[in-house]
């Protein structure tokens, strides 16, 4: 008797183990093509606008893609450095790479910009060279920034924009600087806004 409870009892265990098994591996299955169809969400997606003014007075974000851009950037490593001169429109694509933690870094140079694409979470250096020079980054409290001894006088202004990143730009409006971010930012100022601000 003893031997035949004993012998059942192995069948059963047997055959929970490989009820179990059987799940595991239907689990895994479904997982792996989850994880197989989120890459491939992310291999190739259309993201925002960018319009560099032809003065040079700072990027403006669109939300959607021009419908005619001068030109197409296709970002496949973060890291990527482009030039892109000042009065020409853009559109980027990502390739591989998750826009959703990455941005583009703006820093301004003679004749447009050079677009950098950077984690959001990775701490930067900025090193100014020139009066009225613009960058647009992810976050103040990641931003190095490095001032040349002949412009070691001039005020550093931080402007939010719209898409979340910020214009730092050394050079008020007063010393001749222009910056499109605080052209957006005078608009939203309306009196309304300045009427709910707190005192």
């Amino acid at each position: 008797m003893k031997a035949k409870i004993l012998f059942l009892s192995v069948i059963l265990a047997a055959f929970s183990l490989a009820s179990c098994g059987k799940v595991y591996r239907e689990n895994y299955e479904y997982d792996a093509a989850n994880e197989e169809s989120e890459e491939y969400y992310y291999d190739i997606k259309t993201s925002k606008s960018a319009v560099i003014p032809k003065d040079g007075s700072g990027p403006v974000t669109g939300f959607e893609p021009a419908p005619n851009p001068d030109k197409v950037i296709t970002f496949t490593e973060v890291g990527q450095r482009i030039f892109v001169k000042n009065g020409s429109v853009v559109n980027f694509i990502y390739d591989g790479i998750d826009p959703d933690e990455n941005y583009v870094m703006y820093e301004s140079a003679d004749g447009g910009y050079y677009l950098t694409l950077t984690p959001k979470d990775e701490r930067i250096r900025v090193h100014f060279k020139k009066l009225c020079q613009i960058f647009v980054v992810g976050r103040p409290d990641l931003t190095i920034i490095d001032v040349p001894k002949n412009l070691r006088y001039e005020q550093i202004v931080w402007t939010p924009r719209a898409d979340g990143t910020w214009e730092l730009r050394i050079g008020t409006t007063q010393r001749g600087c222009s910056s499109e971010a605080l052209n957006e930012l005078q608009k939203m100022r309306t009196k309304k806004y300045e009427r709910n601000v707190p005192k």
